[in-house]
């Protein structure tokens, strides 16, 4: 194992019963109504789902099986060090240095550019072979499967939680509550959610 601080990873063995695994994430998915080729919005938190064998790569594996080639699966992959320098507050930076992050900062580029407070999952995510990720420079989306070009085309895809669902809506998860039967995997219930049309330019 690499050298690092290990508390929290500590703290994640010693709260699970057992490890969490690529076949019990996708079973968890599946209890929650994921099937093959759905389109899934993924907010995601890899502390939260315990202790992982194989870690993020893990659960982008058991998410990818989960929808299959056919569906689609979105993630997040915001860059907020592009931002206004003078509006950043977690943390501040002194004024003196406004101008010169202004004026050296890397341009967006969706191959290169990391992602911000994204979390692991996603930072695994955006690299999969396949993965396209969007053209806006702060809040771009990574997408992968059969509709990954159509949805980060735009800029960036939006949802919204809606009674109204067609077959074709993409739905979004977020790990942070664990269903009944498998207490490590922290995952909300799926919500149907309707997408929001985002104007390019």
């Amino acid at each position: 194992m690499p050298d690092g601080d290990y508390s929290a990873e500590a703290r994640r063995v010693a709260a699970a019963a057992a490890p969490l695994t690529q076949s019990a994430i996708q079973t968890a998915l599946v209890s929650l109504g994921v099937r093959p080729g759905d389109r899934l919005i993924v907010h995601s938190s890899l502390s939260a789902l315990g202790w992982v064998t194989g870690g993020a790569h893990a659960v982008v594996l058991a998410l990818m099986d989960a929808v299959t080639a056919q569906g689609t699966l979105v993630m997040p992959t915001h860059s907020g060090q592009l931002s206004e320098p003078s509006k950043w507050r977690a943390p501040p930076v002194p004024e003196a240095w406004w101008p010169i992050i202004r004026g050296n900062a890397p341009a967006y580029d969706p191959h290169l550019t990391p992602t911000r407070l994204m979390g692991a999952i996603v930072e695994t995510f955006r690299h999969v072979p396949g993965t396209v990720r969007s053209a806006h420079p702060l809040v771009s989306f990574a997408a992968w499967g059969a509709d990954a070009d159509v949805i980060t085309a735009d800029g960036m895809p939006r949802c919204c939680c809606s009674a109204s669902v067609t077959a074709t809506t993409p739905r979004c998860i977020s790990p942070n509550t664990a269903p009944p039967s498998r207490p490590n995997a922290r995952m909300e219930k799926a919500h149907r959610c309707k997408p929001i049309p985002v104007a390019s330019g």
